[in-house]
């Protein structure tokens, strides 16, 4: 009974991530799974099991949910932790700067791992670059006189 409360989804289940796809003409936004990739088209399956076929150049944006919130901890870690070490070799604080540098950096991976919780939750895993329209330019010229 043990065993099948601590199991897990296999690697493999998770390789088919929930996405979020802008599309460019429309703005609608089509929630779904990956299904096909190919250099022309991209196959969503939503969740009513409707397949949504789309060409490449509509894509605008592609999200995924999935941010780790370590990397936020890790920076607030470091940064609040080395903060610390940086002020106590500074004065020389000995012993105690040890237990202050292991608390704020306690402190401070609560704090970055906050901070990465208010992101939503999204990753951007592909964003189409804007494209200057054809035949405009803009410059900024400067000219000097001495």
């Amino acid at each position: 009974m043990i065993v099948l409360a601590l199991a897990a989804p296999a690697a493999a289940q998770d390789t088919f991530k929930q996405v979020w796809v802008t599309q460019s003409s429309s703005g609608e936004v089509v929630h779904g799974r990956i299904v096909d990739l190919s250099p022309e088209s991209l196959t969503i399956l939503t969740a009513d099991n409707r397949r949504v076929d789309m060409p490449l150049d509509r894509v605008l944006r592609i999200e995924a949910r999935g941010d780790s919130l370590k990397n936020g901890a890790a920076i607030g870690a470091v940064v609040l932790g080395g903060l610390m070490a940086l002020f106590c070799g500074e004065a020389g604080g000995g012993g105690q700067c040890v237990t202050g540098v292991a608390v704020d950096a306690g402190i401070g991976a609560l704090i970055g791992a906050g901070i990465d919780a208010l992101n939503g939750g999204r990753s951007t895993l592909y964003s189409r670059p804007a494209a200057a329209a054809a035949g405009t330019s803009a410059g900024v010229k400067f000219k000097l006189k001495f």
